[in-house]
C-alpha cells in the first residue's frame, strides 16, 4: 500500500515528502493527480507555518469525501517551533484528520537538496520514522 499526497497550499513541503516516502521504497508515494485513488492512504501535506495551518484546516473542514479526513504531515520550514497561531490552528484540527504528522526541520534538505540529503543519516532516518507512522494509520472505508 502506498500513498497519495495532497498539499495543503503552495510550498506545504510535497515534494520533500514525497522523496522521503519514496526513499528506500521507489514508487510508494505520489502527488495527486486529479483523480481519488484507490488501494493508497491519502496524506495532507503542509508547512509549520500559520498561513500553512490556516490552509489545511479549511482543506479539513471541507474536504470532499464522506469519509474521514487522511491523516495530515506537518513539514517544519524552519528550525524553531512553529508560531504560536499554527499550533492553536493545528491543534483546533487534530480532531478532524486521522493523524498528525510532524516532520522536523531538516537543515540538509535545504542546504544540498532532498535527493542529496537523503544519503545523510538524520534524513534517513526521518524517511524510516515518517514511512512507518504513516503505516500505522488506519486505511479509510473511502480510501481504499
Amino acid at each position: 500500500m502506498g500513498w497519495v499526497l495532497i498539499g495543503a497550499h503552495g510550498g506545504a513541503g510535497l515534494t520533500t515528502v514525497a522523496a522521503l516516502l519514496n526513499h528506500a521504497r521507489p514508487g510508494s508515494a505520489a502527488e495527486f493527480s486529479g483523480s481519488w485513488p484507490t488501494g493508497r492512504r491519502i496524506v495532507l501535506v503542509a508547512n509549520s507555518s500559520a498561513n500553512g495551518a490556516q490552509a489545511a484546516a479549511q482543506m479539513a473542514a471541507n474536504w470532499p469525501l464522506p469519509s474521514s479526513c487522511p491523516a495530515l504531515v506537518v513539514v517544519a520550514d524552519t528550525p524553531f517551533r512553529a508560531p504560536p497561531l499554527a499550533r492553536y490552528r493545528l491543534r483546533a484540527i487534530s480532531r478532524l484528520v486521522t493523524a498528525m504528522i510532524a516532520v522536523p526541520y531538516l537543515p540538509a534538505v535545504r542546504n544540498l537538496g532532498i535527493e542529496t540529503a537523503l544519503q545523510a543519516q538524520t534524513t534517513a532516518r526521518t524517511a524510516r520514522r515518517l514511512q512507518r507512522r504513516l503505516a500505522r494509520v488506519p486505511v479509510d472505508e473511502g480510501q481504499s
